[in-house]
């Protein structure tokens, strides 16, 4: 089971019963047991850069940030979605900025479930993973 806390700090509208429905459908597939406490935040794009910068040593906007907790707890740690990112690539992909916030928390989510994809190998495993949990969420 996910058990989400959401804090939204721009006026994006954003569906907790969904984001927990989908990490809890990734949930099964990787095959993760017990409950799991996420911390989700949308922030806005200088909040995001700002710790783009500070964590990764990048100084630009980016999608989707995660934070692992590292007390080997049931927090798996926090995620962090630029809003305006997220509305931006919803125009680009052409759907809707709910599946592309979707689409982030489950990025994020298997980043704080071990999955990389700086290796090309590991890329490819952790893309097709990500298409097969949102087909088989939105089928």
């Amino acid at each position: 089971m996910i058990v989400l806390e959401i804090n939204n700090q721009t006026d994006f509208r954003i569906s907790s019963k969904k984001i927990v429905s989908l990490l809890e459908l990734a949930q099964k597939k990787i095959k993760q047991a017990g409950n799991k406490n996420i911390s989700l935040a949308v922030v806005s794009a200088p909040q995001i850069k700002k710790l783009n910068k500070i964590y990764r040593h990048k100084d630009q906007v980016t999608d989707v940030l995660s934070f692992e907790d590292d007390q080997k707890t049931a927090d798996l740690g926090e995620i962090i979605i630029c809003g305006k990112r997220a509305e931006s690539q919803a125009k680009e992909f052409k759907h809707s900025f709910e599946k592309e916030v979707l689409r982030l928390a489950l990025h994020g989510y298997l980043h704080l479930s071990g999955y990389d994809h700086v290796k090309e190998k590991e890329a490819a495993i952790m893309e097709t993973l990500e298409e097969m949990i949102l087909n088989k969420f939105y089928a």
